[in-house]
């Protein structure tokens, strides 16, 4: 099964306490979700304040359309709250998941260790990372590796 039927995006979302402040931040640990070991769909391209998943503020859209996420659209952050229905839905999903679907395991266990190691980091934090200063150092517009092993090749 690929990320996209296990949605990492709205698990990171749940286990950072159902809020995250700033879209910056979500991509930040979107990337820090993309560096962990094993297989991932996510797709990162380099933008001037690091790694920028191209497909999140879709994602987002239509989770807003769903009624399980909220988003501050007013403020310059934009910060990304999980609503009551979104919870349960994940929930639910969650449950759902683990029963018939062996390899969401490992995505569950991937985006919880994203979440306690680096959720409560500011997105500044994020960006100060050795790697995603490494990253920084490559043209603007460069899409980034899946894998941290391939991160040498250019």
């Amino acid at each position: 099964m690929s990320d996209e039927d296990h949605h990492p995006e709205l698990l990171l979302l749940h286990e950072t306490g159902g809020e995250i402040e700033g879209r910056g931040k979500y991509h930040k640990l979107l990337d820090r979700y993309r560096r962990e070991p094993g297989e991932t769909d996510v797709d990162t391209v380099l933008k001037d304040r690091g790694p920028f998943d191209e497909g999140l503020s879709r994602t987002i859209k239509r989770y807003i359309d769903m009624g399980i996420v909220e988003a501050d659209e007013e403020g310059q952050s934009r910060d990304i709250e999980e609503t009551e229905k979104g919870e349960r839905y994940v929930s639910g999903f969650e449950r759902t998941k683990s029963y018939l679907d062996d390899s969401f395991q490992s995505t569950r266990d991937r985006v919880r260790k994203v979440a306690s190691e680096y959720g409560s980091k500011s997105m500044n934090e994020l960006v100060q990372e050795p790697d995603v200063q490494e990253d920084k150092q490559r043209s603007l517009g460069t899409r980034l590796p899946g894998d941290t092993d391939s991160g040498e090749q250019e």
